[in-house]
């Protein structure tokens, strides 16, 4: 497959460039009120090399199939806006989780329901996958507010369903199926 690119007229979805790893820095670090509570990258012990060494592990897991883990950038700016993508693919039932995370000086632009919007086209019509799951957090109200505002049914609490910051935590399991 060759390397995905999703757009519309206010975002771009593109695999992570060396080049991104500054501003991906920058991002981790301003986000950490925010999103360091529901996301490990976010914490004050994140580097440049971090990013570079998460951006390896992309580059790894979308070359062998495994996961589409990609940068969201201003489609007219070309800032670095967060990050967003499927993963934990299960080819064999057809299914996969989006995940998405939003730097706090864009959040509530809604920026993470349009890459939700485009990734679940991806996902459906050029992955072949029939589900996509929203899975967060219990308390994470910012990423529920993205799944019911892309239209996902909630399912269920799932208990111990995450693990983050060395414990497991419950999470709601919102749904998108290709019959929405």
């Amino acid at each position: 497959m060759t390397l995905p690119r999703l757009a519309n007229a206010n975002i771009v979805i593109r695999p992570f460039e060396p080049a991104d790893a500054d501003e991906f820095d920058r991002a981790a670090h301003e986000s950490i009120e925010t999103v360091g509570q529901w996301m490990s990258r976010c914490s004050r012990s994140f580097t440049r090399e971090s990013a570079l060494e998460w951006f390896a592990c992309c580059d790894q897991d979308r070359a062998a199939g495994r996961a589409f883990d990609m940068g969201i950038f201003c489609a007219t700016a070309g800032q670095l806006l967060g990050g967003a993508g499927i993963n934990q693919l299960s080819p064999h039932h057809r299914y996969g989780n989006i995940g998405y995370w939003v730097r706090q000086s864009r959040q509530g632009c809604g920026i993470a329901r349009q890459a939700v919007a485009l990734l679940r086209e991806f996902g459906f019509e050029r992955l072949g996958l029939f589900r996509l799951e929203l899975v967060m957090g219990v308390g994470n109200s910012a990423s529920e507010a993205v799944a019911i505002a892309a239209g996902a049914t909630f399912e269920c609490l799932a208990r111990n369903r995450i693990f983050l910051h060395d414990q497991p935590l419950d999470a709601h399991i919102y749904a998108l199926v290709t019959a929405d």
